[in-house]
């Protein structure tokens, strides 16, 4: 348990709307919110492993006797924690606090699993803030319930709130067309994928792979996991330790990698290297690792483990400009095929007072901005400036998007480093055969897998291009009468199309029944077969959600498909 109190001389709250599905309802009395003067404000962050209240209703009374405070206000604070027990043993535990504070103090709770916007007003006195973290040892098989466990892996966490303009967010599509689930149990920010929600990752890692080889991009593997060793040269340990996973493995101080360009750069030094070779281009379709906090866990959106295609262009400084327009030219093929649409661009720029964000060098900092303003100007870019948003060794250039709420995330991003080239002590022969110093290129093509499939979702609303969909077509039986002819069609259809996803309803339902389920996976192509179709030998085709049946015959829909697969139409 971690709490943050706080003596004020006043606080006011009042919920907005819900943040959780199943939480109480409030009365209209609550809903108006609440107010407290020379009040104790206790912040709290109920963790898993946190069994009851006594621990922190111990502490609130020493912390309450220090500042002679009479009023407490028990205030729930997802945001203290990145490992929040679930929401029934949180208020749990916060009742009881309450309950037992109420026999020495004048209790205000705050309501859980709203949104809420406050107002408050610090006391400047030493003893005004303190932080503390609460732990409570168990031993024994009482530090778990194997039934309540048991249940929890049952239920899947997809409840959101609802976004504006009748308009679905990926994560009700997500559950809606079976693609992906969150389970309490497995933990926040990882998502499970189901077998369909596997083909599209699937078909998106393929196109990339594909699309970056084609290119001349060389493939690494590298391990999910390093010494802290690594980091501490590249400096990811000093300014990104908090982001990263670590622990202990035999003395030694492991992470789970948040990036793939500290191993690259390992693989790039394991032997000499002349300017013949630049540029070198070392992409990974990565499973990354990000220690985001709870409250900003979201969907694919914001997730702790992803794919990124991570790639670093190791290019000598007069090629640079050269590998940038390169890399811009894929990142737009790439949303011209995916059908991404309404992104705008942002110059994020360093900010020179925050010395412990970034790497301190001033004047490799304005060299290399100049170097980008330069390359965005040419490009007739449009593009809007953020200060003190930069990676903490260079400056780069956003792709931004919003989601189905309005809210502003990157999608793509391209960096120029100065820094980590030095860090690493990477060199090549130049063309009087003396040492120099290659700059490098950090960019994501496609993204983070997951990220980019959510906006795919939001945009597309689920319809995904037919060469995405994880069923492309689903053949429905009139009667039962036609279910062999129905299979001889699909037959047919896989002979013509290899590795054609199709699949049948032949169950005894209405047609139209049979249809709106089909429709709700968003399937592209739904054929139905009935006397007369199997009489004149052909197809009642429904074509991404258009309520116009169109007549084919099986030639011209296997062409027809054959074609939209493989064009990635």
């Amino acid at each position: 348990m971690k709490i943050l109190s706080l003596h004020c001389d006043y606080i006011k709250f009042k919920p907005l709307k819900k943040a959780l599905r199943n939480v109480k309802v409030l009365s209209e009395k609550e809903k108006e919110g609440g107010e407290s003067k020379d009040a104790l404000v206790v912040l709290t962050a109920v963790e898993k492993g946190d069994g009851s209240s006594e621990e922190l209703v111990k502490n609130i009374k020493e912390i309450a006797k220090q500042v002679n405070a009479k009023n407490i206000v028990l205030y729930p604070y997802a945001h203290l924690s990145s490992n929040l027990a679930s929401p029934e043993i949180a208020v749990k535990i916060l009742e009881d606090a309450e309950k037992s504070l109420k026999k020495m103090f004048n209790v205000v709770r705050a309501p859980f699993g709203y949104y809420k916007e406050f107002e408050l007003k610090v006391k400047g006195h030493p003893l005004s803030e303190l932080s503390r973290e609460i732990k409570v040892e168990k031993e024994g098989e009482g530090d778990y319930d194997p039934k309540q466990l048991l249940r929890k892996l049952s239920k899947v966490k997809m409840s959101t709130q609802k976004a504006p303009k009748g308009l679905k967010s990926n994560i009700e599509l997500g559950r809606d067309m079976d693609l992906f689930i969150i389970n309490e149990v497995v933990g926040g920010g990882l998502p499970l994928f189901t077998p369909k929600g596997a083909t599209i990752v699937r078909e998106l890692r393929r196109f990339i792979e594909d699309e970056e080889i084609r290119r001349g991009y060389k493939y690494t593997l590298t391990p999910i996991m390093a010494k802290s060793d690594l980091y501490k040269i590249s400096g990811h340990w000093q300014h990104y330790k908090e982001d990263m996973f670590s622990f202990d493995v035999h003395g030694d101080t492991f992470a789970l990698r948040p990036m793939t360009c500290p191993f690259q750069f390992v693989l790039y030094k394991r032997k000499p290297r002349s300017y013949k070779e630049l540029p070198l281009k070392y992409a990974e379709l990565a499973d990354l690792f990000r220690n985001e906090k709870s409250g900003e866990l979201r969907g694919l959106t914001r997730v702790r483990q992803f794919k990124l295609a991570d790639a670093h262009i190791i290019c000598r400084p007069n090629q640079v400009e050269e590998e940038f327009e390169k890399v811009l030219a894929l990142i737009q093929d790439i949303m011209k095929i995916l059908g991404i649409k309404d992104i705008w661009y942002r110059f994020s720029r360093w900010d020179p007072k925050n010395k412990e964000k970034y790497i301190d060098n001033p004047k490799a900092w304005e060299k290399s901005e100049k170097m980008m303003e330069k390359m965005l100007k040419k490009l007739k870019l449009k593009y809007v400036e953020e200060k003190d948003d930069a990676a903490f060794y260079g400056p780069k250039l956003d792709l931004q998007y919003k989601d189905v709420f309005g809210k502003e995330d990157t999608l793509f991003t391209v960096q120029i480093d100065f820094a980590l080239p030095e860090k690493f002590d990477l060199t090549y022969k130049d063309e009087k055969n003396k040492d120099a110093r290659p700059m490098v290129i950090h960019r994501s093509s496609i993204g983070a897998i997951e990220r980019t499939l959510s906006v795919m979702l939001e945009q597309t609303q689920g319809r995904f291009p037919t060469w995405l969909s994880p069923i492309q077509v689903r053949v429905l039986s009139f009667t039962d009468r036609n279910q062999k002819n129905s299979r001889d069609v699909i037959q047919k259809l896989g002979e013509a199309i290899p590795n054609l996803r199709i699949d049948a309803d032949f169950t005894q339902r209405t047609i139209p029944s049979k249809v709106k389920d089909a429709e709700l996976m968003r399937i592209p192509y739904i054929i139905v077969i009935g006397d007369k179709e199997e009489k004149d030998k052909s197809l009642a085709v429904r074509i991404k959600g258009n309520k116009k049946i169109k007549k084919m015959t099986i030639e011209e829909f296997g062409n027809e498909v054959k074609r939209e697969i493989e064009e990635r139409e």
